[in-house]
């Protein structure tokens, strides 16, 4: 007989041919000082209010919810237009969700539904779980791998062949776990940050080897490493930025070989990335204060990027008024002006049929927000003066919260049909710095006392047609 807690070396090898798969731990991917790493990280995520799965129950499958419209015909709390079927009821509309993929339900009741919505069911809402399954963390990956095995070697050999000889292994045994796992909870790379917070605190013992999973997707996009080491990058008001490709281009061409981050760095910056994006959102998975402060959690050592401050500037973004009144001065419309139109919001109303016979009807609308700010010309000398203004806008892009100053730029280039600077032979491939945008105001603003006429001149005109 072995001694209790004793495994008979013969019996794992059994077990493993029956599942027909490998046994893979984070432990074969990560040191000590990497695991260690993320824990800490965790931690510190944890502690800023991110949720924590030791205090709810992680599940898989499609939650199905039915939710009616408020007593007042108040909007369910999940948006309408991802639900799948609407109904006519005695006191309104019920609207019905089926969302697949990886739920948290946190000890208060409410729902992560995926990483999409963040969700606390009203007293009429109907919430059923019975096609859901309890993630078992001790059972997840041999679950995941026996439903879609995967070999890295045979079956990823070019996407491994730009990686060092010392990151190949390591990245192998990732892989091996993760991809069944991403297909198991229907979890994708965008989301995988939070997911990993979330099974790590569940006690998922490969949670560490999303870490190196994160590096290798990092490692291979450009435009997530950018922020990190170049963070201030030229500005373009006219949204083209035709050079972009040519610089994606280059990295490429110089980096054959990919260079990897650290597990927890690349986890840590990846977790910044995700929570920063929570902020503004229409929808947020994360409340705007834990998605604030989680950010901040993941700020490099020093903040040598500065990204303390562009959290800063998102969160007073966020707080400017969506709809303003109609008197609203030329600088709050400038601080509303938001980078795209918004995606119209479907809301759906029940009412008396048509021939008032006691039918019911329904009718389907789709509204937005009128955009904040349309460019006028006779706007032109006040947007010159605001060009440096450094105030916070709801113009949110890839680099964080633009400023009313980059709105006034932007306006003047959808008047002017080109970048303002381009026509006063202002440099337009600098870093937009304060530095920079401080200089490039003044230097415009000498070129605007000469030019400024003939080209209001050229703008009233275009406007008259």
């Amino acid at each position: 007989m072995n001694p209790p807690g004793h495994q008979h070396p013969g019996m794992r090898i059994c077990i493993l041919l029956f599942l027909g798969l490998p046994f893979y731990h984070a432990a074969e991917g990560l040191n000590p000082a990497e695991r260690k790493e993320i824990a800490a990280l965790v931690d510190a995520v944890i502690a800023a209010g991110f949720p924590d799965a030791k205090k709810a129950t992680l599940y898989s499958g499609e939650l199905r919810i039915r939710a009616t419209s408020g007593p007042k015909g108040e909007e369910p709390l999940l948006p309408c237009d991802a639900s799948q079927m609407q109904e006519t009821t005695e006191t309104g509309v019920a609207y019905r969700f089926v969302l697949p993929g990886m739920h948290t339900k946190t000890a208060s009741g409410a729902w992560l539904i995926g990483f999409n919505f963040n969700y606390t069911p009203r007293p009429t809402d109907e919430v059923t779980d019975a096609a859901l399954t309890v993630i078992d963390p001790a059972t997840l990956t041999a679950k995941a791998q026996a439903e879609r095995a995967f070999d890295a070697v045979k079956q990823a050999e070019e996407w491994l062949a730009p990686l060092s000889a010392t990151d190949r292994p390591r990245l192998i045994t990732a892989m091996d776990c993760m991809v069944p796992v991403s297909f198991h909870l229907k979890i994708s790379p965008d989301n995988w940050p939070a997911a990993a917070v979330l099974l790590y605190r569940a006690d998922w013992t490969d949670a560490e080897l999303a870490g190196l999973s994160i590096a290798d997707q990092r490692a291979r996009s450009f435009w997530q490493l950018r922020p990190w080491m170049e963070p201030d990058h030229a500005f373009d008001p006219t949204g083209a930025y035709p050079t972009s490709n040519l610089e994606e281009q280059a990295w490429k061409d110089a980096h054959k070989t990919l260079t990897l981050e650290s597990p927890a760095t690349a986890l840590r910056r990846a977790l910044f990335r995700f929570c920063k994006e929570q902020i503004n959102r229409d929808d947020p998975w994360l409340p705007v204060d834990v998605a604030t402060a989680c950010s901040l959690a993941c700020l490099d050592p020093k903040d040598p990027q500065g990204n303390k401050a562009r959290i800063a500037a998102l969160q007073a973004a966020h707080d400017l008024p969506l709809v303003l009144p109609p008197n609203a001065n030329l600088v709050a419309r400038l601080q509303g002006w938001e980078g795209a139109s918004r995606r119209p919001r479907m809301s759906v109303k029940s009412g008396q049929g048509a021939k008032r016979d006691g039918s019911v009807s329904m009718s389907t609308t789709f509204t937005a927000p009128e955009p904040a700010y349309q460019p006028q010309a006779g706007d032109l000398d006040a947007l010159v003066v605001l060009l440096d203004d450094q105030r916070p806008s709801r113009w949110i892009d890839f680099t964080g919260a633009r400023s009313v100053g980059d709105n006034a730029w932007r306006a003047l280039a959808i008047l002017l049909k080109q970048d303002p600077r381009s026509l006063a032979g202002i440099p337009v491939d600098k870093p937009w710095t304060a530095a920079e945008r401080g200089a490039a105001a003044k230097a415009f603003r000498t070129w605007w006392k000469e030019h400024g006429a003939a080209q209001r001149g050229l703008v009233e005109k275009s406007q008259e047609k």
